[in-house]
């Protein structure tokens, strides 16, 4: 059940231009949502011939549509419940790592039809890990009242990131290995099929100049050209919140809000006495 409180408490922890934000990538979520079940009607009017290489585009809009309303959901959840003290803040990021991956990447095709689409998703996907990290970490402090240097969250950030972007990798070898997906181009003509067979359009982090090598390399260059991306999307990210601590600055300072909190509780136990 929701609290009479619930929406009271949303809109006074978001702005209106965060609001607008998101409504308006949600909003195009649901048209691209809509008209993949269609097979793609607008695109083909707009002259891309919908092709999804047989994939199932709604499923996957819709579940990353769901995700865009992480912010709303977290907090139906128990009041004492660490997710519950996330900065409405994180969904900015979130939201647009979801519309990235769904709407360009699913519906508008980019991960076809830009060779490179899906390496930078890796980076920022990556990047958003880490910044989701120190959120957790923020989180944590003001459940458990404990004060932290921004540092060592920062740090913490940073680990959180690369498991998360370790475990992505577990999921497309798992996808691959027992479910018969290409999610990490172990084979390199099925790549070569999705791009129309120009072998040009195939993204080269690690440009070889003989080619069958390349082909027998491919595997493994796909691979590793993700987890290279990775390392620069959590590394730039580290890099900004080691400058711009957002949580540990200012009236938002968790460090200061947790003194308070427990400064106040001493002295409420003291009239009790």
């Amino acid at each position: 059940m929701i609290e009479k409180n619930y929406f009271k408490r949303i809109f006074s922890s978001v702005t209106k231009i965060e609001l607008v934000y998101w409504w308006i990538l949600r909003l195009l979520m649901v048209f691209a949502f809509i008209d993949t079940l269609g097979g793609g009607k607008f695109l083909n009017l707009i002259g891309i011939h919908a092709d999804y290489k047989g994939s199932n585009p709604p499923i996957q809009i819709l579940a990353n549509l769901v995700g865009m309303f992480a912010y709303e959901i977290i907090q139906l959840f128990p009041e004492k419940n660490r997710f519950r003290f996330f900065s409405p803040r994180f969904q900015n990021i979130t939201a647009l790592g979801f519309f990235l991956g769904s709407f360009g990447g699913a519906y508008l095709q980019f991960y076809y039809l830009v060779p490179a689409y899906d390496k930078i998703l890796h980076a920022f996907g990556t990047a958003e890990a880490v910044y989701i990290g120190y959120e957790y970490v923020c989180a944590t402090q003001l459940k458990l009242k404990k004060t932290c240097p921004a540092q060592i969250a920062v740090l913490c950030a940073l680990g959180f990131g690369f498991v998360l972007a370790s475990g992505w990798e577990l999921f497309e070898f798992t996808y691959d290995q027992f479910f018969g997906g290409d999610a990490q181009h172990w084979n390199f003509q099925n790549a070569l099929d999705t791009v129309g067979g120009e072998p040009t359009k195939i993204f080269q982090l690690f440009p070889i100049k003989d080619m069958q090598l390349f082909e027998q390399r491919f595997p493994l260059m796909d691979t590793m050209g993700d987890i290279v991306l990775n390392f620069i999307g959590a590394f730039l990210l580290f890099l900004i919140l080691r400058i711009f601590p957002y949580r540990h600055k200012g009236k938002n300072d968790v460090n200061k809000i947790i003194e308070q909190q427990l400064a106040e509780e001493t002295e409420k136990d003291k009239q009790t006495i």
